[in-house]
Formats: C-alpha cells, structure tokens, sequence
C-alpha cells in the first residue's frame, strides 16, 4: 500500500516523504475541519496543528494497527478543535442529553451504523486519492471543482477518481453479497 511505504520514509525521516503525505491528506483534514469548526481561518490553523503533530509522532504511527493514517489524521483533528474549544473555554451542547424523537428502532440503527463503517473502512482501503476524493465529496458535499482546487488536478482527474473508487466498492460489496 502507498501510504505504508510512505510513512516508513517519513518514520526514517524523509522530508519529501512527509510532503507527499501532506499534499495526499490535506484536502480530507481540511475539509473536516472546515465542516466541524464551520469558520474557513480556524480550519486553516487547526489543520496546520494537525500537520505539525503527524510530523512530531509520525514514529508512533503502528503500521500493523486496525487505523489507517486518514482516521489518525482525523482523530487528531478531532483532539487538535477540542483542545481549541477548552483553550477558549467554549462549551458545546452535550449531544448525548440531547433528546431525540425517532420512531427507529435500536436494531436498525445498529445494522445502519455496522453498514456506514464498513463502508467507511473500504473507501480507506482505496487508493488515496480515491478515498479521499470520494470522502470529500460525500462527507464534505464539495463539487468537482472544489475538490480539483484542493488536489490541483483537472474537475475531469477528480470524476474519474471518483468513479473508480465507486466501482471498487460496488464490485467489493456486490463480492461479499456472494459470499454472505
């Protein structure tokens, strides 16, 4: 896998290693965090932070750990806003005392929540730039053109990597299908 090869490099220390994952992962931390903070110069800084803290524990990084590098980006992101939040001593609403009014029922919501991870650990099983393409996409509802922006690649680049990512999961998921 690419991104393995990659962060051995970096855990050897390899400045040009680190660019290549920068360049691959910063349109997905980006774009997280401009959807977490909803304010465009904080996400800027926070993804910053989150960059500066992949290159400080990069060597901490467990290649044959279940997460991938774009869930411990992520998860870093994630600590990096929170820790934001507590500096400033902003408190959000605790999401779990929020009542909800949902005929669901807890079974469904479980199979749902099985289904979205596992279609969450195929797209990060993708070819980078599929995966984060797709995620941007779906997750972070940006066009074609946003994401080419982000990746400097043609709208064109960002449709067919985005097509082919979609066919390896269907084609994964239609296999499985099989087997179940």
């Amino acid at each position: 896998m690419k991104d393995n090869a990659l962060i051995k490099r970096c855990q050897k220390g390899e400045k040009q290693a680190f660019d290549e994952l920068i360049r691959l992962y910063y349109p997905y931390v980006s774009g997280f965090l401009i959807k977490t903070t909803k304010d465009e110069i904080l996400a800027e800084d926070l993804t910053q932070d989150v960059f500066l803290k992949m290159i400080q524990n990069i060597e901490k990084f467990n290649l044959s750990g279940n997460a991938n590098l774009g869930t411990w980006l992520i998860t870093i992101a994630k600590n990096c806003y929170i820790d934001h939040l507590r500096r400033n001593r902003i408190y959000l609403e605790n999401i779990d005392e929020v009542p909800i009014a949902d005929n669901r029922s807890l079974s469904d919501d479980i199979d749902q929540k099985l289904q979205y991870e596992e279609l969450l650990n195929a797209i990060d099983n993708l070819p980078p730039e599929q995966g984060i393409a797709i995620r941007l996409k779906y997750e972070e509802d940006l066009t074609l053109a946003e994401i080419a922006k982000r990746f400097g690649v043609q709208s064109k680049t960002i449709k067919s990597r985005i097509h082919d990512g979609k066919a390896k999961l269907r084609k994964l998921f239609k296999d499985k299908e099989r087997q179940d």
